[in-house]
């Protein structure tokens, strides 16, 4: 695990430079900061190494040039034998659906995900698990 990488620093998977990527399904303009922008994890532009997040500790980022912020990251949910999901956060903001994405780790199943965030009242949709990657959306009304 790669500790103290900055924005700008070189990755240390290969000679890319470290960047956070544009941030996505921001609500800031509801309830800042976001997790969306508080989750944001510092990428290689090279080989899309993603710096590991520290759970359960404060840390600090460069929202802007001269702005930091201290947030503490997400807890992990440990699906036992090795499999795990982590960096999670759901949007709840359309009322009748609950979107969940984060990442994982392991042989982690779309039945191991519905069993961790449960099945909506009116089913489902995915969950859609790529590259470490998983999205989940329960239909609630």
């Amino acid at each position: 695990m790669a500790k103290d990488l900055s924005e700008g620093d070189k990755c240390p998977q290969c000679d890319g430079k470290m960047y956070y990527p544009k941030v996505e399904n921001c609500s800031c303009h509801i309830s800042p900061p976001c997790s969306a922008c508080t989750n944001n994890l510092l990428t290689c532009d090279e080989c899309g190494f993603e710096e590991e997040p520290i759970v359960n500790e404060e840390k600090y980022r460069m929202l802007c040039p001269g702005v930091t912020e201290m947030y503490h990251t997400r807890p992990s949910k440990e699906l036992g034998s090795g499999k795990r999901i982590f960096d999670y956060d759901y949007d709840s903001s359309s009322g009748s659906t609950m979107v969940y994405k984060g990442r994982y780790k392991g042989d982690v199943t779309p039945e191991d995900i519905i069993k961790t965030f449960g099945s909506g009242t009116f089913g489902h949709r995915g969950p859609y698990l790529s590259n470490g990657r998983f999205t989940y959306t329960k239909i609630t009304d």
